[in-house]
């Protein structure tokens, strides 16, 4: 691999990661800070925040800094991420990062969103219809949260059906 990213094949991102993008007349495009960071984190983990409010397409900010929640031991700092640590359990259930990214939405309230409320729960609808979430596996994790406000926010959120079904 070192003697790959020597001759600009691909890009060693840390000890251990490398990237290859596209190849364009200006070179190789790095990756952006949330893929790697995601990739670092492992399983489990996902955007916190306002990156995680982006991810979802609830704002049109962009954060200088992109947050990650790390099911478990933050890794080593990485340039333009900060890392905050979550419960183990989440990488124990196999979340995805769109299902920490809702949870992390649920954590944050209605302060990080610039959309109403409500449109938190048209995406989370569409999430599930889609499958890009398991809502019964979001409700066993809620249960375990400590944040009482947001199993109630997720209670609002109309996600019953797919609860039960």
């Amino acid at each position: 691999m070192s003697r790959l990213a020597a001759e600009g094949e691909v890009v060693r991102v840390r000890k251990g990661l490398y990237w290859k993008g596209p190849k364009t007349r200006a070179g190789m495009p790095l990756p952006r800070p949330l893929e790697v960071a995601l990739e670092i984190a492992g399983l489990g983990s996902g955007p916190s925040g306002v990156s995680a409010v982006q991810s979802l397409g609830l704002t049109t900010q962009v954060p200088a800094i992109e947050q990650v929640a790390v099911a478990g031991r933050v890794p080593a700092p990485i340039v333009g991420v900060r890392f905050a640590s979550r419960s183990i359990e989440r990488r124990i259930a196999g979340l995805h990062p769109v299902e920490v990214a809702l949870l992390e939405v649920l954590r944050a309230g209605p302060g990080v969103v610039e959309a109403p409320w409500i449109d938190v729960a048209d995406v989370a609808g569409r999430l599930a219809k889609g499958g890009a979430i398991r809502p019964e596996l979001l409700a066993q994790q809620l249960a375990r949260e400590y944040h009482v406000a947001a199993r109630d926010r997720f209670d609002e959120l109309g996600l019953d059906q797919a609860v039960s079904a």
